[in-house]
């Protein structure tokens, strides 16, 4: 069996309320449908006749005692929405004699009922008579509970042992969700209504309904087909039930009087709707027959054929849409007469010319024709009322362009086209539109001169110092046939290879080459020569009590990172430190000779780590 779903939302009872006011028909003949078409064109007519079968513009109806009203109800599942956990559907019947009661189930034909509703074991139906008397349609499964389910029968709970569908068998085809954060609003999401089939309870044997006798309780085996509930068909009779509680129950009850239907959810999961609910008795008890005896249908152009058959002509044409009212009447044999009126709205048949233009490669649609070329065109259509209606169309196609063009740009030289900058290789479309509106395209196919021209130099020594300030300088570019040296305001033309000293009064200084290729494209490359001022001097001895150079330090310049160890003759550690603020003042170590180990890096080559060891005589 399908389980039960689970939630932490506590849930309410809901009992159904339908609330439009029943058409009390009183066995009396009553006007049920009208079929008059709402719209006409101009020229045209129509045979309108009166008579039962819906197959007649005027349906009319007799001898009818049944009664009902539809209408779409949110059936929700979760909270009490109106203030109350008891919500009942009235109709009620005038046409009986005044004394007349419920004298044998077959005065009942059925109890129907448009409902959809996942889990039908949720739900607990029953119908009231006039003085009180109750049955119930079908029982509550009697497993699970909500707020309101106190408002069901003890008696009431719990299906009868055999051979029984799944309790979360659905009623009609069902939208298995809700949403519990807004329970009570049936346009919140997972709110909206599945759709609802007939139902149908009768203990009425005499109609030869299948199922409403014998083991034919709603919820037995052999009534579901997946996972549905069947339906019952009114017109053919079939799948009528037969109530929970047999209609007996109902015997002595007034025909006369206000009839109630309960719809109650007494599981706190699932939500439904109800879209409408009828109760039909047996027109046999009504005292009186009435028939029609007359039948009348007056305005506009309307002409009588027979006595229940008329012809309806619009008018041959009409400059715009008018409305004609028609009256339809009906007189009963009881003097009765029936009376309602129907509008007819006749539109004109047109004529009319345009002129339009399109683009090349666009089309114009009017109505079903699609035009492409340039011409005149005279085309019957039909207007949205399916009226006649000629239309002359002056078309005018404008031509598009697409335009391509190709060029070339050296690399990283910037490159305008239609006021756009463009830097790489590739192909650019532009958009624009025509003095007639027309989208037109432009297309660049762009590429790169000299796309492997590389400037390369080759400059050693890069760092000079004072001993070492002489650079050699080669070209070592590729895919060029010139090139230019820019070196401290000087030029040097296409010379291979260069050597030049370095000012001593620089710290540093740019060298650029610029090469040229065959077409004409230039690339650079620059190097920085660099000067190194640094200087490490390390004092060879101190003399820390006498008075004067009292501790030993190394003395740097252009040193950026300074890191010192010292250790005695048997390499064990005697002072370290970080910085370039260190010194060692000798502590309780003994004259004699001391071994240090410097590391360093400087100004003009911070990714070097340079290594500088000797050892300090320290007298005391």
């Amino acid at each position: 069996m399908k389980m039960k779903r689970t939630t932490p939302i506590i849930r309410y009872a809901i009992v159904l309320a339908i609330s439009l006011l029943p058409i009390d028909l009183r066995g009396q003949v009553s006007i049920d449908e009208l079929h008059l078409p709402a719209e006409m064109c101009a020229g045209s007519e129509l045979t309108a006749s009166f008579g039962k079968e819906r197959t007649h513009t005027v349906v009319v109806g007799q001898q009818q005692a049944t009664l009902g009203h539809s209408e779409q109800i949110f059936l929700p599942d979760g909270v009490d929405c109106n203030g109350s956990c008891s919500y009942r559907s009235p109709v009620t019947f005038t046409a009986f004699a005044d004394t007349a009661t419920i004298t044998s189930v077959e005065n009942i034909k059925y109890v129907r009922l448009n409902i959809e509703h996942s889990y039908m074991g949720d739900v607990y139906i029953n119908i009231t008579c006039p003085n009180g008397q109750k049955a119930d349609l079908m029982r509550f499964a009697g497993t699970g509970a909500s707020s309101c389910d106190w408002t069901i029968p003890a008696a009431s709970r719990g299906w009868s042992p055999g051979t029984n569908v799944s309790e979360d068998t659905y009623f009609g085809a069902a939208r298995d969700q809700e949403n519990t954060n807004d329970p009570c609003n049936p346009n919140a999401p997972g709110n909206q209504p599945g759709v609802g089939w007939n139902y149908c309870w009768s203990n009425n044997t005499t109609s030869g309904y299948s199922y409403a006798s014998g083991d034919g309780v709603i919820y037995r085996s052999g009534h579901a087909h997946q996972g549905r509930l069947d339906s019952s068909n009114v017109a053919a009779m079939t799948n009528f039930y037969r109530p929970d509680q047999n209609f007996t129950s109902l015997v002595g009850c007034p025909l006369n009087g206000t009839w109630y239907i309960e719809v109650v959810d007494g599981y706190s999961v699932d939500n439904g709707y109800i879209f409408e609910w009828e109760l039909a008795l047996d027109a046999s008890l009504i005292p009186t027959e009435c028939y029609p005896i007359f039948y009348g249908l007056e305005g506009g152009s309307t002409t009588r054929i027979d006595d229940s058959t008329f012809r309806i002509e619009s008018p041959a044409a009409v400059t715009h849409d008018s409305a004609v009212v028609y009256d339809i009447r009906v007189v009963t044999s009881c003097g009765d007469t029936l009376d309602t009126t129907a509008t007819i709205v006749y539109h004109p048949n047109l004529e009319s010319s345009r002129a339009d233009s399109i683009c090349q490669g666009e089309e114009l649609l009017v109505g079903t024709e699609r035009l492409t070329e340039t011409g005149r065109y005279d085309l019957d259509l039909s207007t949205r009322y399916g009226c006649d209606s000629t239309v002359h169309v002056d078309l005018t196609v404008f031509p598009t362009y697409n335009e391509e063009f190709e060029d070339s740009v050296c690399l990283n030289v910037p490159y305008t086209f239609d006021g756009n900058v463009y830097t790489e290789p590739g192909d650019y479309t532009l958009r624009y539109t025509t003095v007639h509106g027309c989208d037109s395209l432009r297309t660049l196919h762009l590429g790169i001169s000299s796309i492997n021209l590389k400037a390369v130099i080759q400059a050693v020594p890069l760092v000079v110092d004072e001993e070492h300030s002489t650079i050699r300088l080669k070209d070592i570019s590729r895919n060029h046939v010139g090139s230019r040296w820019l070196i401290d305001g000087m030029t040097y033309e296409n010379q291979p290879s260069l050597t030049i000293d370095y000012p001593a009064d620089y710290d540093s200084m740019p060298i650029s080459l610029e090469a040229v290729s065959r077409e004409g494209c230039y690339d650079t490359a620059t190097v920085v020569a660099r000067y190194d001022r640094t200087r490490v001097f390390v004092p060879n001895a101190f003399t820390p009590t006498m008075g004067s150079n009292e501790t030993w330090r190394p003395v740097v310049k252009d040193v950026v990172e300074m890191e010192v160890w010292i250790y005695n003759r048997q390499g064990v550690l005697v002072t370290h430190w970080e910085g370039l603020e260190g010194e060692w003042d000798g502590g309780d170590w003994p004259t004699g000779a001391y071994v240090y180990t410097i590391h360093y890096r400087t100004r003009v080559r911070p990714e070097w780590l340079q290594v500088k060891t000797g050892t300090v005589t320290m007298i005391k």
